[in-house]
């Protein structure tokens, strides 16, 4: 088998690869995909979990992890990836995110992608009637900048993933082949220049090959292809953060019941952002009168590393997150879980809230960071431009390679990194 392009790996960027790269009627593109790809939307064959975009779906269609502890590690093994996966929010970073990345990559020379993204994905803002009270009444009892939620979610509920938005409309084409159940083991070389993969179904030949498979699997694709002289894998970034739980009081569940009774119950659906963005408030709802919020510091000083744990591709990875490594990262994580409880402890929210279930009131805000701190599955960096790979997702030193998602930003965002993977792939696609 031989095309003019391989795009290894079917998640976000893949799948915008694939729908982009294809447009051409003279260029062949083979997508391959670990997982499964159960057809178009319109064929009715995907998973109830996979389409219910008001709950995370990270019960099924994983990769294997080093821990089953190790939540962090979660990501998606299925055409779309996780946009098959998430909770469907799509933000724009702030402009001084996106221009910290230099020349080709300012927020002025990304947003014409940002746009195409936001348009593809089909993406619409939350109307104020979704907001369950609980949300609502947490909105109210802030001051800060409340954000309700773009959403790449129909109103009817349905996760529109990346590979309803991109690979639906190119299915019918005839130079493009999707590969799923196929996993990319490394590149193929000759000498320093890129002529294919090796997969589990057998070698795929390739005039480029392109490497989208995130900032885990992307640098596990080099590393197994013996490309060692490049820090590769280094320079892990994910937002850090935690959570708390409160006791649901009877106006909570009496409320909760009147709004159930005729509007559905999503999960997540505003962000509370502070101290100029570093900090972002999650607050969510769950069956069972469960109410919940975390805070995540978006601007985290503590770097960690993805690893091989052996040769074999289906092993898992070691993926070294190094939370808090950085102390200032505790110290910032820390005041925005004191936030967390005096927005419990106000006046608006006690109609709701009627006392701390976790971790409770006795356990410091410092403990409970460290002992619980955990990503945000926003992992980034580990092919980071000027690292790795130069401003056109070339890898350094060998020809015909470009690597093309969220592990080539050079720092991350302030903000859920979704949307800003497939515009990656959307200006990348124009250059390859």
């Amino acid at each position: 088998m031989h095309y003019d392009v391989v795009v290894a790996d079917g998640g976000t960027a893949g799948c915008v690869l694939a729908g982009r790269l294809s447009e051409d009627p003279a260029r062949t593109v083979c997508l391959v995909e670990a997982g499964p790809d159960y057809g178009p939307f319109d064929g009715g064959g995907w998973p109830g979990d996979i389409l219910d975009g008001r709950r995370l779906a990270l019960d099924s269609h994983c990769w294997e992890r080093s821990s089953e502890e190790d939540r962090s590690q979660l990501r998606a093994r299925i055409l779309g990836g996780c946009s098959s996966h998430n909770a469907c929010v799509i933000l724009r970073a702030a402009d001084a995110d996106y221009d910290a990345w230099g020349p080709g990559w300012t927020a002025a020379e990304l947003r014409p992608y940002l746009d195409r993204a936001e348009q593809t994905f089909g993406t619409r803002v939350l109307d104020e009637n979704e907001l369950s009270p609980f949300i609502k009444a947490f909105v109210d009892a802030t001051e800060a900048d409340a954000i309700v939620h773009s959403v790449n979610m129909t109103p009817e509920g349905v996760r529109w993933n990346a590979a309803f938005a991109w690979v639906d409309p190119a299915r019918g084409r005839e130079n493009l082949t999707i590969q799923a159940d196929t996993l990319v083991d490394r590149v193929l070389l000759d000498g320093t220049r890129v002529v294919g993969v090796a997969t589990s179904a057998g070698d795929i030949h390739a005039d480029t090959v392109v490497v989208a498979a995130g900032a885990y699997g992307s640098p596990a694709i080099l590393l197994r292809s013996g490309i060692t002289e490049l820090p590769v894998g280094e320079h892990l970034s994910d937002h850090v953060g935690t959570g708390m739980g409160w006791e649901p009081t009877d106006e909570l569940r009496a409320d909760w019941d009147r709004w159930t009774a005729d509007h559905p119950l999503a999960a997540a659906s505003v962000t509370i952002r502070v101290a100029d963005g570093d900090l972002f408030l999650f607050p969510a709802v769950d069956p069972g009168y469960e109410i919940s919020a975390a805070v995540f510091a978006m601007k985290p000083r503590s770097l960690g590393k993805v690893s091989l744990t052996a040769a074999d591709p289906r092993a898992p990875l070691a993926i070294d997150h190094s939370f808090l490594g950085d102390e200032a990262d505790v110290e910032v994580l820390t005041d925005g879980f004191e936030q967390l409880r005096e927005l419990g402890r106000s006046q608006v929210l006690r109609r709701y809230a009627a006392c701390e279930a976790r971790p409770g009131e006795s356990v410091s805000a410092e403990a409970h960071v460290r002992a619980t701190a955990r990503g945000f599955f926003h992992p980034t960096g580990t092919c980071g431009m000027g690292r790795v790979v130069d401003e056109g997702g070339r890898v350094y030193g060998y020809e015909n390679l470009v690597v093309a998602d969220a592990s080539i930003m050079p720092s991350i965002p302030r903000v859920n990194t979704n949307l800003t993977t497939a515009a990656i792939a959307e200006k990348l696609a124009e250059t390859i």
